[in-house]
């Protein structure tokens, strides 16, 4: 099978490297100011092939002197590792076993298991009281598996991007004291029966009271598999070939946030937030108030959206908005306000009910096709425009939508960003990915990872609206920007209405922004975009004591993908981490304090993944790709004491 357990030996001996490296005394530093050095650039396979980082940190106290800090990659477990009685990345049904099969497609074809899915994302690092002394615990997504074996010996290997459930794993793992390294103990997978399993899950939080915030990206079309089955987790359910009507998997039960639990002995309890909305979540991010949330959603013609809830630490019940727009500049990466669009209010377990009746697709809409609105507008004019995803992703098609009678919670919660769009809401983003805040500035920070098709001006084709409309050199805008956000207390949405939030995002600036690789460029050959700056920023997050905006990157303009920190004082972005060819950086996570050390939590995802290098010349695609260890990392970047301000 693909993900068997070994290494290169130059690997082991790199690893071995950074697991040796010396950490200082744990203490809780009073700093003014962080700076890192930069980690070069790849410049020999070895680095292209190898994560690997050169970075320190050099760290000025509250007075006035300096210390020194060096970073190391410190591998927890890759996909496949066995560890105190459970795998890596292992696959399972409702039952808790492995899965053997993917579904035969339409041509016959399945893939082999048992499958280790190597695409590591969303991480948190949780402490969590009356665990026991220097026991923390790691729970991470498993996003989506790559590719495996053809059951048929003689034929390629079969694509696996949404033919199989996801997992999320638990680890169990011990902090030294003195030197602040954490060793994996036990790995297991979370039980998700009582959810009905996850969908691609993406990125992830910690919120402010020590739980794991997931998410599921590119939620299912609930129109087209209302006629389809939903196989990916009718393999989960053990409902194979069969409609959510006849019993299979429902899709409304998919697109959701996700919020785990782990216990002091390392039990979980899994809870998804239907209040929330149903979109392509990239992540939810906890506001200072513990009630605001802002959301990524991922893809083509997504929109913005906030979630404020009922009480501080409960997501359960809320109110759902959603962006509108108004550029004020569209020169350099764009400028614009923000008014937000009240969807509407409910609780978990009212849009529970909902999808525990079979509320389908045909149940909510009435649709009407653009070809029958054009031969006759009269007869559609209460129907509004709205650009949706057929499938599972991807490509976006426009439709013409009217709610039923009765039908609005349901459209509201369960079809989110149809909903948002009849309304009037911001439909033009593309790949909406990480969000972060800076509670001492009062920011926001949104990832618009490719900027692209809607956003751009004059490429708005049949979009229902064109808020977005940004000018530039496509080569420029190749890059991707982290926007700014001012946030603020006092707002009313667009109704006239209170918006019940300290934390409201009222504009949208650049901050970070990529660029075109520069003509002689002396590194990164490979690269499209600018080697010496972010390209496609994904995963997000801020660190307080830091003052610093970690960004990883999920980049097919860099050929090796990079993690930065993007100090906000002096509005500088030095890269500290390179990871492998074809691999994403996921995962990304700060923690400032605990137990006296502070980490940089960090996944890499599908390295030398065939896809990811398919643009790349022979040499890449052949000879470095057969240097490069497929299996994903699960680890983080260690050597740093806690920090505070």
């Amino acid at each position: 099978m693909r993900f068997k357990i070994r290494a290169s030996s130059a690997a082991v001996l790199l690893c071995g490297a950074f697991l040796s490296t010396v950490f200082a005394e744990p203490s809780r530093l009073k700093v003014k100011d962080v700076r890192f050095t930069p980690t070069p650039a790849p410049s020999t396979e070895m680095e292209m092939v190898t994560p690997y980082t050169t970075s320190e940190a050099i760290v000025t106290l509250a007075d006035g002197t300096q210390r020194t800090f060096k970073l190391s990659y410190v591998a927890l477990h890759r996909s496949g590792d066995f560890v105190g009685g459970g795998y890596a990345g292992l696959v399972v049904d409702a039952k808790g076993a492995p899965i053997l099969e993917t579904i035969r497609d339409s041509r016959g074809v399945s893939g082999r298991g048992p499958f280790m899915s190597a695409g590591a994302d969303g991480m948190t690092l949780l402490s969590v009281p009356g665990a026991g002394e220097g026991t923390l615990f790691l729970v991470n997504h498993l996003e989506y598996d790559t590719e495996a074996a053809n059951t048929d010996p003689g034929l390629p290997p079969v694509n696996l991007y949404a033919r199989l459930p996801m997992a999320l794993n638990l680890t169990v793992l011990k902090q030294d004291g003195p030197t602040g390294r954490l060793t994996p103990l036990s790995i297991s997978n979370v039980d998700l029966s009582g959810v009905g399993g996850v969908w691609i899950p993406c990125n992830a939080s910690t919120t402010p009271w020590m739980t794991h915030l997931g998410s599921e990206e590119y939620e299912p079309d609930a129109r087209v598999f209302e006629k389809k089955p939903l196989e990916a987790m009718n393999l989960y359910l053990g409902t194979a070939g069969k409609l959510a009507s006849e019993g299979g998997a429902n899709p409304y039960m998919y697109g959701h946030i996700t919020e785990v639990t782990v216990k002091p002995d390392g039990k979980t309890e899994v809870v998804k937030h239907f209040s929330m909305g149903r979109l392509s979540f990239e992540l939810g991010d906890v506001m200072d108030d513990r009630k605001t949330v802002y959301f990524g959603d991922d893809g083509d013609d997504v929109i913005r959206a906030m979630y404020v809830a009922d009480e501080a630490g409960d997501l359960s019940a809320g109110t759902l908005y959603a962006a509108q727009l108004a550029q004020k500049d569209g020169a350099n990466f764009g400028r614009f306000t923000i008014v937000w669009i009240r969807l509407g209010h409910a609780t978990d377990a009212e849009v529970r009910a909902l999808i525990d009746k079979g509320t389908r697709f045909s149940d909510i809409w009435e649709v009407a096709e653009p070809a029958a609105v054009s031969a006759d507008p009269g007869k559609f004019k209460e129907y509004r425009p709205a650009c949706a995803y057929t499938g599972t992703g991807g490509s976006t098609a426009l439709e013409y939508l009217r709610v039923k009678p009765g039908m609005e919670v349901a459209a509201e919660f369960l079809e989110t960003r149809r909903f948002a769009a009849t309304l009037g809401a911001t439909t033009e983003f593309t790949k909406m990915e990480g969000q972060a805040h800076n509670v001492a500035d009062g920011k926001l920070y949104t990832v618009i990872s490719y900027i692209r098709k809607g956003m751009l001006d004059g490429q708005n084709g049949s979009r229902p609206r064109d808020d977005i409309r940004l000018l530039g050199e496509k080569e420029d805008l190749d890059g991707g920007a982290v926007y700014e956000s001012n946030l603020r207390g006092g707002q009313k949405d667009l109704g006239g209405e209170p918006i019940a939030s300290d934390f409201v995002a009222v504009d949208m600036e650049p901050l970070v922004t990529g660029a075109r690789q520069p003509a002689g460029a002396a590194a990164g050959r490979f690269d499209k975009c600018d080697t010496g700056k972010v390209a496609n920023p994904d995963n997000l997050h801020y660190s307080e004591a830091m003052r610093a905006l970690f960004i990883g990157e999920d980049s097919g303009n860099h050929l090796n993908n990079f993690i930065w920190a993007w100090n906000v004082d002096s509005r500088t972005a030095v890269r500290i981490f390179s990871s492998p060819i074809g691999a994403e950086n996921t995962g990304l996570n700060v923690v400032d304090d605990a137990n006296g050390w502070a980490y940089i939590t960090c996944s890499i995802q599908h390295p030398g993944a065939a896809e990811d290098l398919s643009g790349y010349p022979e040499l890449v695609k052949t000879s470095l790709r057969c240097k490069t260890d497929q299996r994903g990392w699960v680890g983080y970047l260690g050597g740093l004491p806690a920090m505070g301000r």
